[in-house]
């Protein structure tokens, strides 16, 4: 995309064009009755956190003053494609033929609003990157263009966001020579449910892909696809009628079971314990932290129904390896009992404990049978509330135990031995049960999780995009702010967190000070924490050190289990590292997530018949049956056959124990690479925080500078942080 290029007349324009103004106008009323601050946040949740929350607020304020304008609008031919956007031109061409289609019959009408919306979102994203968006605003470089497909997410966010004054509206006006004007119009709410209807079946993750490489294109057809990729859980449900909050609501429930592994007994603190940031941490610090992570994952819902969204120690629960499918298994435990740090913790299950032995009449591990047990009490709670919030999320998580079976377990290796492939490495060695290898599944290693977390973490705590907001919104705390407190509240050193808080409280004062005299907030609130205040950078360096001490034992403990070989010793546990097949580098990735979307298609079939009222639906049967070894089942068959004949090259991988300690030890570097770009991201936006040039700049100041900072030094706050800075403090 070159949209800072000049612009230049079009080649195909024409003398034909449309005027409309009715998505800027409603943007304009969407500012009048939402606040700033769930604006922002819906901007760089639509368009990418990439661009700052100062950009977001300048384009903000635009619609709310009716500075902007939209962009010209004309009908030209464009094969294969309904329009598309010219980021240099900075214009909205409309396919004729589409146009005529649509415009034939008042019925048609929506979908010419769709396109408009769709395009008029391209054309925010690229003056939000190119106009809005300030070099100094922060290091990160800024893509220009948005992940995914910021069309869909602008047009999902407008038609459930904003209400015209009357439901009757124009969209827009064509003109043309020798013609007089006409006019086309829709209902919003027939308009809204059209498009609503039609952006389920779309995943809004793929970009329209455009032979020019100025212009983003609204592909013909679209609408029809029923999405593109269909890869996990919530495009398996937007085939069977579920709308885009409840798909939302539905992978909520499963992405809390993902997180609760955070809340490992080794690394929680137990209430009574000693501070020990960050060897450990307690539930509630925990639980906060996801809540964080969630507000920014599932941003729609959240402002929509921000209690049921909420993430609280019960819904975010504990790690219990029954959730998950995990072998319970525990070697050596560090402490006797973990219900002592939380109740809801369950006890060590050491060797020689029944439940890792294996069944002789299923050929499955024992524990496996709680898992079903944690999944048909999902599936009750789910039935019970039907499609609300609170149905939606227990369904999410009874899915994300089905899911597991094959992602996490041997099921998919078995199955290909059942075929006649007996080359592939099967992750247990012979057993006496009935059919000889045994369903088996890993023990919890946890470098998943932690990746997953630290990832996300270190893109907040480490971004300088939104420093500069942050210095003009006085009371606006950021989710580094936020990351920033939970983490401290950890920390054995209770001044950390007293410096810390008393800081947010001075940055406030300090902005409402700047502003009155008409000074720079930035370069006073440097010298404030990079003069005096080396207890604010030790508080730093300790919260980010915390994040990467978490992924480099995560890194070790991935490690460890390269060769041990499960196939030949008997005593030997697979780990979980060993098994998953959830990254895509995984032979038997794609076969995975074949037999998941399947197994998650039939029990879907099956609940929706049941909240529809048909009494002989059985959900929690359909589902159970999946928990089985898979010869005792033949659903599976016609996929396996079929990735077998497609697939030769990875069914060839997946029978070399090489090839797949390769790829755990290919999962282990990219381990390695994140912690190091963290501990990059760390340095940088320490040396932007605590800019030492800046400091020393500020030694020499004008009259007027000098009197505002003796002015900030004779306030209460002020007096107050001084006094809780000065003293030396040992450094972390």
């Amino acid at each position: 995309m070159t949209s800072n290029a000049p612009a230049h007349p079009s080649a195909d324009r024409s003398r034909q064009y449309l005027h409309s103004t009715l998505i800027l106008n409603q943007l304009a009323r969407t500012t009048e009755r939402l606040d700033e601050t769930d604006g922002i946040n819906a901007l760089q949740h639509i368009f990418g956190y990439d661009i700052s929350p100062l950009a977001c607020q300048d384009l903000w304020r635009c619609l709310q003053q009716g500075t902007l304008q939209s962009p010209a609008l004309f009908l030209t031919d464009i094969p294969g494609f309904r329009a598309d956007y010219d980021n240099r031109d900075r214009i909205i061409r409309i396919d004729r033929t589409f146009f005529s289609k649509a415009t034939e019959h008042p019925d048609h009408h929506w979908e010419l609003l769709s396109v408009l919306i769709h395009e008029f979102g391209h054309h925010l994203d690229n003056l939000l990157r190119q106009d809005f968006s300030r070099p100094s605003v922060g290091l990160e470089t800024l893509s220009q263009d948005a992940e995914g497909e910021e069309g869909h997410r602008f047009s999902a966010w407008l038609m459930s966001t904003c209400a015209p004054a009357q439901d009757q509206v124009t969209i827009a006006t064509l003109h043309e020579e020798a013609h007089p004007a006409r006019e086309y119009a829709v209902s919003w709410q027939q308009a809204r449910q059209a498009i609503e209807e039609m952006l389920d079946g779309i995943d809004d993750r793929i970009d329209s892909q455009h032979l020019l490489p100025d212009r983003e294109g609204f592909e013909a057809g679209s609408d029809d696809s029923q999405g593109h990729t269909h890869q996990n859980i919530e495009w398996v449900l937007s085939d069977h009628g579920f709308s885009r909050k409840e798909v939302d609501a539905v992978y909520f429930g499963n992405w809390l079971r993902d997180y609760s592994q955070v809340v490992d007994p080794k690394i929680t603190r137990g209430v009574d314990m000693t501070k020990d940031f960050p060897a450990i941490v307690s539930r509630q610090a925990w639980t906060d932290i996801v809540d964080v992570l969630a507000a920014k994952k599932f941003i729609d819902l959240r402002m929509e129904s921000p209690a049921e969204m909420k993430v609280t120690t019960e819904r975010l629960g504990v790690y219990l390896p029954h959730e998950h499918l995990d072998n319970p298994l525990t070697v050596s435990p560090a402490f006797p009992d973990p219900k002592e740090r939380d109740p809801d913790f369950e006890p060590w299950v050491l060797p020689g404990n029944p439940l890792t032995e294996i069944d002789p009449e299923t050929s499955m591990k024992r524990y496996v049978s709680r898992s079903v047990t944690y999944l048909q009490q999902q599936m009750q709670q789910a039935m019970k509330h039907g499609r609300s919030l609170e149905g939606l999320r227990h369904y999410g998580a009874a899915l994300h135990v089905l899911e597991d079976l094959f992602a996490h377990s041997n099921f998919a290796e078995l199955s290909l031995i059942q075929r006649g492939h007996e080359n592939v490495i099967p992750w247990t060695a012979a057993a006496a049960s009935r059919h000889d290898l045994a369903l088996v599944t890993g023990t919890f290693g946890g470098s998943d999780v932690i990746a997953s977390l630290a990832a996300p973490l270190g893109k907040m705590l480490f971004s300088t995009t939104d420093l500069e907001f942050e210095l003009t919104q006085p009371g606006y705390r950021s989710d580094r702010d936020k990351l920033m407190a939970i983490l401290l509240s950890e920390h054995s050193n209770p001044q950390y967190l007293s410096v810390f808080n008393a800081l947010l409280t001075v940055r406030d004062e300090l902005i409402k000070l700047a502003n009155g005299w008409g000074l720079d907030t930035l370069k006073f609130y440097r010298w404030l924490i990079s003069t005096p205040a080396g207890i604010v950078l030790n508080a730093y360096n300790g919260a980010m050190r915390g994040v990467f001490s978490w992924l480099g034992d995560s890194i070790d403990d991935a490690q460890t289990v390269l060769g041990r070989d499960p196939n030949t010793d008997p005593s030997v546990e697979p780990s979980h590292s060993q098994l998953s097949k959830d990254h895509a580098e995984h032979p038997l990735h794609d076969l995975t997530a074949q037999l998941a979307r399947e197994a998650v298609r039939r029990t879907t079939l099956a609940m929706v018949d049941h909240w529809n009222g048909h009494t002989t639906a059985d959900p929690i049967a359909v589902a159970t049956a999946f928990f089985c070894h898979p010869a005792d089942t033949d659903w599976h068959h016609e996929i396996v056959r079929t990735w077998v004949d497609a697939n030769p090259d990875q069914l060839e991988r997946a029978q070399s124990r090489t090839e797949l300690d390769r790829v755990h030890q290919k999962a282990v570097e990219e381990l390695r690479r994140l912690h190091t770009q963290l501990e990059a991201d760390s340095q940088r936006f320490l040396e932007q925080m605590f800019d030492r040039q800046h400091g020393e700049a500020n030694k020499h100041l004008s009259l007027v500078e000098q009197a505002f900072l003796n002015a900030f030094s004779a306030t209460p706050w002020g007096k107050a942080l001084l006094e809780l800075i000065t003293p030396s403090t040992p450094k972390t």
